[in-house]
């Protein structure tokens, strides 16, 4: 139960045991014996299906927001239950969007329909500084040219990618969803985003209960049938791992499908039982549905952009922005330099800029592989300046439902990323999870906001945002962007 699921075990782990897979395994035992934690039934029950009776209800209550996201915590409206849930009171938990992003527009938003007038490269060079801040010349000609080469590709073969938004962007983070579909259709790209999608079932899989992560895994499959795209594309760590990973094995179609397991009270020892589960009879159709719909096709949206863009890992520079924590360390005006950001800017102005650090999703690097996309992203952002802070890859303690269900040892395993964040002193944090995002507002804000009040010092309010939405943030300044007609 103590389990994030982070995988930093088996990553660490020499001999390169499993140990994730052994947590599983026991999960799935305790759910097939019904001994599942009470209050993690009822949660799961209630968040069942994208638009469930929870948060059909919140809504009918009253209880969303309508403001635009601004990526920083605050006081939640709900707060006099926390302490009856075993949370303090300060605990943040965003409210819904009165809307969510599926069937709030259409099901389908063209490349097309997006004008867009590029600059010349010239114009972008000489590009007067603003009111605002620094901006680097020489990056933002760099990310025109690379946009302008892919948007004419994209256009040209009818590119689309299928968006799989999955529940806590689609009900929290709609803006996220938005900013997400505005850069792909920047860069060419048709994005279909059907509204009878479904939840993946990630949250009753990292519960243990396989039976059921099966059939929410077949019902969302189910979905993609007779949609024709070139990719699929997730902003949800967790969700993207699920359909990488888990849907092949829940379905047994590799070598290291979800095994079945029973306790053997001879050797006092689970252990496998022979030949593959009984999944292939019972979902025959799920695995074609895999096979032509999924595999090979998924894609987190920042692994997405840097492949569109042809942006490729250079390890000379990338050393430099992974040399930015210890920099930033020693002093601030070196953190800068080491970040490579600084081309075609003056120092001075370079260091106006706001700074940005990146906390990596656990499920995302260590799940998915993902690792320098994000990172990469941040560096070429024209209008900030990327310092990565110690330890980045290290769990924040979301955890999925672990924020919930073990608060006082979520809040525990935060307080080092609280540290790494403090010495770094950033403008923003950056990641690319909702999980996370939604633990780092809530800790960011306890730390320097709550904890600053109560010593009577200047309370520091710093925002969590995405690569892509930054990534937006400084490309509209230059860009001329304007949907046209009728979406």
């Amino acid at each position: 139960e103590l389990c994030l699921h982070c995988l930093a075990c088996e990553e660490n782990c020499p001999s390169g045991m499993r140990a994730g897979e052994v947590v599983m395994a026991v999960r799935a035992e305790m759910a097939r014996r019904g001994l599942l934690p009470r209050l993690k039934r009822i949660a799961l029950k209630a968040l069942e299906g994208m638009d469930n009776s929870l948060f059909k209800m919140m809504r009918a209550a009253g209880l969303v927001r309508k403001a635009p996201l601004h990526g920083i915590g605050g006081k939640s409206p709900l707060s006099f239950f926390f302490p009856m849930l075993g949370w303090p009171r300060e605990k943040f938990i965003p409210l819904l969007k009165d809307k969510p992003f599926l069937g709030s527009g259409p099901e389908r938003f063209r490349a097309s329909d997006l004008d867009v007038v590029l600059p010349d490269p010239d114009a972008v060079r000489h590009r007067e500084v603003d009111s605002e801040g620094a901006f680097d010349t020489e990056k933002a000609v760099d990310i025109v040219k690379r946009i302008a080469a892919a948007r004419r590709q994209n256009l040209d073969k009818g590119a689309c990618a299928y968006f799989f938004v999955g529940h806590a962007v689609n009900h929290f983070f709609p803006e996220e969803a938005e900013a997400v579909v505005r850069v792909l259709n920047l860069l060419g790209v048709d994005v279909l985003a059907p509204k009878d999608q479904l939840c993946c079932g990630a949250p009753v899989y990292f519960a243990g209960d396989i039976d059921g992560a099966r059939r929410a895994a077949s019902a969302t499959l189910e979905r993609f049938a007779d949609h024709h795209y070139d990719w699929v594309v997730t902003s949800c760590s967790s969700g993207g791992l699920m359909l990488k990973e888990t849907f092949p094995r829940l379905f047994d179609l590799t070598s290291d499908g979800y095994f079945e397991i029973t306790w053997d009270p001879e050797i006092e020892t689970f252990r496998r039982l022979p030949g593959r589960s009984r999944v292939r009879q019972e979902y025959p159709r799920a695995q074609d549905l895999y096979r032509e719909y999924i595999e090979g096709k998924i894609y987190d949206i920042n692994e997405l952009i840097v492949r569109i863009l042809g942006i490729e890992r250079d390890s000379q520079g990338f050393e430099a922005v992974f040399g930015a924590g210890e920099e930033a360390k020693e002093s601030g005006d070196d953190a800068g330099s080491g970040t490579g950001g600084g081309t075609g800017v003056e120092g001075a102005r370079y260091h106006d800029m706001p700074v940005v650090t990146y906390h990596h999703p656990c499920h995302l690097k260590r799940g998915q592989g993902v690792e320098w996309e994000p990172e990469i992203i941040l560096e070429k952002l024209p209008g900030h300046r990327y310092v990565r802070m110690q330890d980045a890859d290290r769990c924040c303690g979301g955890g999925g439902s672990f924020t919930f269900t073990h608060s006082d040892a979520s809040e525990a395993v935060a307080g080092k990323k609280m540290d790494a964040v403090a010495e770094v002193r950033p403008d923003i944090v950056a990641t690319a999870c909702p999980i996370c995002r939604v633990q780092l507002m809530d800790m960011l804000r306890r730390r320097f906001v709550l904890e600053a009040e109560k010593r009577g010092e200047t309370p520091w309010k710093i925002p969590v945002k995405t690569p892509v939405e930054l990534f937006l943030e400084d490309l509209e300044p230059i860009l001329q962007m304007e949907t046209s007609g009728d979406r």
